[in-house]
């Protein structure tokens, strides 16, 4: 039996129902491994109870040769009994176990069903423990009742042990030399005492050899057959092979004439042809007289053996009996007989069945005139001596290809081919049959196409390629043959599947990116399912991206978008280039679908990154600059009215850093064309690094007509400058100031640094102050000027609150503190640079000096904390500040 493994529970189950297939089914499950003893058998899970249970292995281990070694017998014996005790005991042991019990009961009842089991089972089982365990009990039994049947197949059994299955590990060579040796002495000792038993029981023995049995290395069949010769012989083993021609050999020689019976029956149930020649030989010698009265029933029945010693002795017996001459042997019911020996193994039946044919029967099947031709040459010569004088038809293309394959009548077969059939006349079956009867073969067939001016159906080939007797050979020159073929000849459903045979895939693959398939013959829906496959996703990538077999229509604008998304970077990079390559704007509906693809707020990074690229590929200026642009040398299909400001300004202050980037690249190109200055401050003060940095290219390119970026003079807007330059962002702020210093006489000079002064970022004041310094600070050796402008500042009302009248309320940022923490902090500027600058301390200090009368406590503090820093960097500063405790007072 086959598939899956076979249950104790199923060998129970057909036990108790009966069932024909009860032995065979014993046979099968004792030929499977033994089942974990871990657990109860067909269960997943380990059964704890049994973690410390006696094994199959301890027990072989108890009874080992080795472990025994020095023990008494009868100590032996009880460590025997105990072993197999705890090894039953145990939860979840090998079931096989529990087959000796039933066997052993099984006999003991004496029902006719359960003793022909026995038998079957005991002539074919491995034979181990349990099973080992019932035949030796039964064995016992049978001979102390002389259980001629029975003890027929032990016998047998016994002495064929070494070439049948059995568990060596289970039974040990001793074991079985010792019953070896008490089967024939049963058998020895039956027959001294009961002779007329014997010869019937040593014919059941014998009947039992199966037909290839080597007798070399009997003990039983040769001492029945040639016991004089082995009279003296203890080594249970004997290397005769067959029987001696010499009856007087054999064991009970006397006992043998008593009766023919149990010859003659043997002769009937003997299934080896040696036993055979034993039992033909005892006949014609013992029993010459049986010959005269033979029944033609019985001879047909023991001529079905395909054994030629058995064919040879009917032979002999029809030669001999007038009564059987051959004339007769259809009226008798033996014609039938006769003609199935003209492929007997024997000459002689041959010889006599060939004359019988030509003589008394003219017209022999065709199919058994075939099965001749793969016979013996003598029955060769005879079927195609008649084979030639029949028709082509009459003999038929399935008869034909057979005789193809035979050498003899392949000469034959040829010719009624071409006299009574097309080459194509074969069906699939026939041609696979005979292309892969090897190179010969093939070359006929292929010479018989040839011949007949026809090719090979491609059905024919495609059925041979998936045939599982097609070698390397057959598939190399099918395959060649098949690709001349046009796909529509082989069949798109054969390429489908062909393509997923690691045999055929890398041809059949060649053969579609070719275009074997293109068009509407070609299932676009299929290879884009390939894709999935990593092995197959070349091959479907390769189709696809090839016009000429796939309309870009078909494709599919929704699956590439699909395929963007995907984690493989080829199956990206084929879907993006694609799309870039083959698909125009109006294939995506419009670029207002492009721009949601790119900005979209729901649509995924890869869909938007592809869709970037696209917009970029196709700009008017930009496009030819890209590296997908150059590559594939697409020419843009888009004008600059597709990037308008509309699609790209939300762009700028998206989250998204992709999008932002799309924006920027997009806006280098068209920010001048789109002619609005105050976008480029909104940029300028974006906390986006994107925008901002477009933005200061943009307005450090004002006036510049060589920068990449070159803006009108006119987009100069003091008023948004200097409100950049209170941006929060430190960026925004950098930008401002560079361009202010840049443009300074432009955007208002000193007049609107003084603005600055009192912004609330130390940095801007700063800047202010120095590059008020190195504006102003030398127009006079002793800086007068800038003094003047100082006090201004400090003094009177501040300039930067004037300014601030003049700028639109809605670009100022508003300065919520009041003017004296502005001075404050303009006074701690100004100290600042003076301790950095000696020059700029001789302008500021007498002005720090005049403001030390302010009646504000908070300015005057800050003055004279300025003052005191100043000097204590500049010794030599002259200041009206009193001289610290312990300082020397100067002046």
């Amino acid at each position: 039996m086959s598939g899956a493994a076979i249950t104790f529970a199923d060998v129970q189950r057909a036990l108790d129902d009966r069932s024909p297939e009860a032995a065979a089914l014993i046979v099968s499950y004792l030929e499977q491994p033994d089942p974990p003893e871990d657990r109860a058998e067909g269960a997943d899970e380990a059964d704890p109870a049994a973690a410390d249970a006696f094994t199959l292995q301890r027990l072989r281990t108890s009874l080992h040769p080795n472990t025994l070694d020095g023990k008494t017998d009868d100590e032996k014996k009880v460590i025997r009994a105990e072993a197999w005790k705890q090894v039953i005991a145990a939860p979840h042991h090998p079931p096989r176990l529990d087959l000796g019990p039933m066997l052993t009961a099984f006999y003991e009842g004496g029902d006719a069903w359960h003793r022909q089991l026995l038998v079957d089972v005991f002539a074919r089982a491995r034979l181990g423990w349990g099973t080992w365990q019932a035949f030796k009990a039964i064995y016992k039994r049978a001979e102390d009742e002389h259980d001629v049947r029975m003890l027929g197949v032990l016998l047998w059994r016994l002495d064929a042990l070494p070439q049948t299955p059995y568990r060596t590990d289970e039974i040990l060579p001793g074991t079985v030399l010792y019953m070896r040796r008490r089967a024939w002495r049963y058998l020895r000792e039956l027959g001294r005492a009961l002779p007329d038993v014997y010869p019937s029981l040593a014919a059941q023995v014998l009947s039992h050899y199966p037909q290839r049995f080597k007798f070399a290395g009997s003990w039983v069949a040769n001492q029945i057959w040639a016991h004089a010769d082995l009279e003296y012989e203890g080594s249970g083993s004997s290397w005769m092979d067959g029987p001696p021609d010499d009856l007087e050999k054999r064991y009970a020689h006397e006992a043998w004439k008593a009766s023919p019976q149990p010859v003659l029956r043997l002769l009937e149930d003997a299934n080896n042809d040696s036993v055979c020649r034993f039992a033909i030989r005892c006949i014609e010698t013992d029993f010459p007289g049986e010959k005269e009265k033979v029944d033609p029933k019985w001879l047909e029945r023991i001529a079905r053996r395909p054994l030629g010693s058995v064919h040879a002795f009917v032979v002999r017996l029809l030669e001999e009996s007038p009564e059987l001459h051959q004339s007769k042997l259809a009226a008798l019911g033996l014609g039938d007989m006769v003609v199935r020996f003209l492929d007997s193994e024997s000459e002689a039946a041959r010889r006599y069945a060939l004359a019988y044919v030509r003589a008394h029967v003219p017209n022999l099947p065709v199919d058994r005139l075939v099965e001749l031709v793969e016979g013996p040459a003598d029955a060769r010569d005879f079927a195609l001596e008649r084979l030639g004088k029949l028709d082509p038809k009459t003999i038929g293309l399935d008869h034909l290809t057979r005789l193809l394959r035979v050498r003899a009548a392949r000469e034959l077969a040829t010719e009624m081919l071409r006299r009574g059939y097309q080459p194509r006349d074969l069906s699939a079956e026939q041609f696979i049959a005979l292309y892969t009867s090897g190179r010969e073969m093939k070359g006929l067939v292929e010479k018989l196409f040839r011949d007949a001016e026809q090719t090979i159906p491609a059905a024919y080939l495609t059925q041979l390629l998936e045939d599982r007797r097609c070698g390397w050979s057959e598939r190399r020159d099918a395959l060649k043959m098949l690709s001349t073929r046009s796909g529509q000849e082989i069949g798109a459903a054969w390429l489908k599947e062909a393509v997923m045979n690691p045999a055929l895939q890398s041809t059949v693959s060649r053969w579609l990116l070719d275009g074997m398939l293109s068009g509407d013959a070609l299932d676009v829906e299929w290879v884009k399912g390939l894709v999935m496959r990593p092995s197959l996703r070349p091959l479907a990538i390769g189709i696809l991206s090839n016009p000429k077999l796939v309309r870009p229509g078909r494709v599919g604008l929704e699956w590439l978008l699909a395929m963007t998304r995907r984690t493989d970077e080829a199956l990206a990079s084929f879907a993006h280039q694609y799309l870039l390559e083959h698909f125009t704007p109006d294939d995506f509906g419009g670029i207002e679908r492009l721009w949601h693809l790119a900005t979209g707020p729901k649509q995924a990074e890869p869909v938007r990154r592809f869709a970037a690229t696209y917009l970029a590929v196709h700009h008017p200026v930009l496009g030819p600059t890209t590296n997908e642009g150059r590559s594939l040398a697409i020419a843009p299909k888009l004008d600059h009215a597709a990037y308008g400001l509309a699609y790209v300004r939300s762009g700028f202050t998206d989250e998204r850093a992709d999008v932002r980037r799309l924006a920027v690249r997009v806006g280098r190109q068209e920010l001048v064309r789109w002619g609005d200055a105050a976008l480029v401050y909104e940029l300028a003060d974006s906390r986006f690094r994107e925008g901002r940095q477009l933005a200061a290219e943009a307005l450090f390119g004002i006036g510049d007509e060589d920068a990449e970026i070159s803006v009108p003079s006119e987009w100069l807007d003091d008023v948004r400058l200097f409100a950049l330059a209170e941006s929060h962002v430190k960026a925004t702020r950098e930008i401002a100031l560079t361009l202010i210093e840049r443009h300074y006489d432009r955007v208002g000079g000193a007049r609107r640094l003084a603005w600055l002064m009192e912004s609330p970022d130390r940095d801007v004041r700063l800047f202010a102050v120095r590059l008020l310094w190195r504006k102003h600070g030398r127009e006079g050796a002793s800086g007068e000027a800038l003094r003047q402008f100082l006090r201004t500042v400090l003094f009177g009302l501040p300039p930067g609150r004037m300014e601030r009248r003049e700028l639109d309320a809605e670009l100022a940022p508003a300065r919520p503190f009041p003017a004296s923490v502005a001075k404050r902090r303009l006074v701690e500027v100004m100290r600042d640079l003076a301790i950095e600058d000696r020059a700029f301390a001789d302008v500021v200090v007498p002005v720090f000096d005049e403001f030390m009368a302010s009646a504000a406590q908070g300015e005057w503090q800050a003055c004279v904390a300025a003052l005191a820093r100043i000097r204590a960097t500049h010794g030599d500063v002259e200041t009206k500040l009193p001289p610290a405790v312990g300082e020397p007072r100067r002046g």
